[in-house]
Formats: structure tokens, sequence, C-alpha cells
């Protein structure tokens, strides 16, 4: 009954959007399968370009190309918390698009702004760091 009753309470603390952080994310540059950096820099550029390509009614299928590509990295930034970023979470949900003008740069679901802060998407927010 005790383990049970543990079980129940470490599992509720993994989606509590105020409990204690367990994972920090790295938000370090990773090499992806080709080679290339992914760094804040990479995924800026890719959460842009899904930007552009909605604005411009671009085929649903390029869109989602450029999604799956941004889930990808940001798993990849987020090491070792990637589970953060689910299949189906949209970019609407990792970042805060409507800040994406005032954006330098990119931590794990979230914007960094020319100011020094940051604003986040979807994510636990103990773990906003």
């Amino acid at each position: 009954m005790k383990l049970a009753l543990l079980l129940v309470l470490v599992g509720s603390c993994k989606d509590a959007a105020d409990g204690p952080c367990t994972c920090k994310p790295g938000n370090t540059t990773k090499l992806s399968h080709a080679g290339a950096p992914i760094d804040s820099a990479s995924v800026l550029a890719l959460v842009r370009r899904h930007r552009t390509l909605v604005d411009q009614h671009a085929q649903g299928r390029d869109v989602k190309l450029v999604d799956d590509e941004i889930r990808l990295e940001v798993a990849a930034l987020c090491n070792p918390c990637g589970d953060w970023v689910g299949d189906r979470m949209t970019v609407d949900e990792m970042f805060p698009l409507s800040r994406l003008d005032d954006a330098t740069g990119v931590v794990c679901l979230g914007l960094t702004l020319r100011d020094g802060t940051t604003a986040f998407g979807e994510r636990p927010t103990a773990c906003r760091s």
C-alpha cells in the first residue's frame, strides 16, 4: 500500500507545474545526425522559418516537415530533459511566437529576448532556467 502511494505521488510530481524541478536542461550545442550544430541560432532560424511558412499559407506538409525538425532539435537542446517535447507538441506550445520578433536566441522551450529575459512556452514552471 505504501509503495502504491509513493508511486502515485512520484508520478503526480512529474506533471506538477509548480513542483520541484528534477531535471535542468543543458541548453548546449549538440551535433545533429547530419553533423550540423544544433544550437540556439539554428533552432531560432527554424522557428522563424515555421512562422514564414504559416504566413505564406504554405502546404501543410511543408510546415509539418519544419515542425518535426524543430521538435527533434529542441529535444536535443533540452537534453537530458527532452521528454518535455512531446511527439504532438506544436511550435506554438514550445515557444511564445508573439515574442519571436524580440528573440535573439532559443533555450529549451523558450525564447531569449533582446532585454536578456526569457519568454517560455509550455514547460514546468519550476524548470524554467
